[in-house]
């Protein structure tokens, strides 16, 4: 392991953010050579969380999930451990993990524990969140249906009355149409009566006017009779 940190460090794949490594005590061997401590973040102030983004777009606060749930503060939490990971992947696996492993018994300021048990409680964490919106949404779906039902009831309730007032109407209107021809029919047969009648009568007018008329035409015009002679 001698002179591999110390290209890892060069090679920029460990972050300064990261727990040095210590180099053992003086009595338990040689010290690591190529490594220079560097100060480790306080135990107090965990790494970020880094957001992920949700399907509106707004980044998901975990910080803020992992307080609601009671996650504690860690000192070396498994974001960074995380990062350190992906620092180190262009190594294989196993190099990656017997480095990590170096620099956890290097360094007693932090141990391989610190940020496993961070990630389970997080992990445990965001499945308590999963699972309270998953309940959240159930509920809404539930609240969504009953307001949909009640929609439904209520507009068969509002168009039934709507069509039985319709239906209502239109009776009315066509017992109106029934009176209104009725109506016509008897008036227009009263003027047909009128107006029968009245031509009969003309013409028994003209046939009397024509015989008193033929008279005159048969005896001429009556003398006007002269007095006071």
């Amino acid at each position: 392991m001698k002179g591999l940190l110390s290209f890892l460090e060069k090679a920029g794949l460990v972050k300064t953010d990261l727990p040095a490594v210590q180099p053992p005590p003086a009595d338990e061997g040689a010290p690591v050579a190529g490594l220079e401590p560097a100060s480790p973040a306080p135990a107090s102030a965990p790494a970020p969380a880094t957001p992920i983004a949700q399907d509106d777009g707004m980044p998901l606060k975990l910080d803020d999930i992992y307080a609601s749930e009671g996650v504690m503060a860690s000192a070396y939490p498994a974001e960074r451990l995380l990062r350190l990971v992906d620092g180190l992947s262009a190594m294989d696996e196993a190099t990656r993990q017997m480095a990590i492993r170096a620099m956890d018994a290097a360094d007693e300021s932090w141990t391989i524990s610190d940020p496993l048990a961070d990630a389970a409680a997080k992990v445990k964490a965001l499945a308590a969140h999963a699972e309270r919106l998953r309940l959240n949404l159930r509920q809404l779906a539930q609240e969504t249906e009953g307001q949909l039902n009640a929609a439904r009831l209520r507009q068969e309730q509002v168009v039934g009355n709507i069509r039985k007032q319709i239906a209502e109407l239109e009776a009315l209107a066509s017992r109106e149409l029934a009176r209104a021809a009725q109506e016509t029919a008897a008036h227009e047969a009263s003027l047909k009566a009128v107006t029968e009648q009245t031509a009969r009568e003309l013409e028994q007018v003209t046939q009397a006017s024509q015989r008193l008329q033929s008279l005159a035409l048969q005896f001429g015009t009556p003398a006007t009779t002269t007095t006071g002679e």
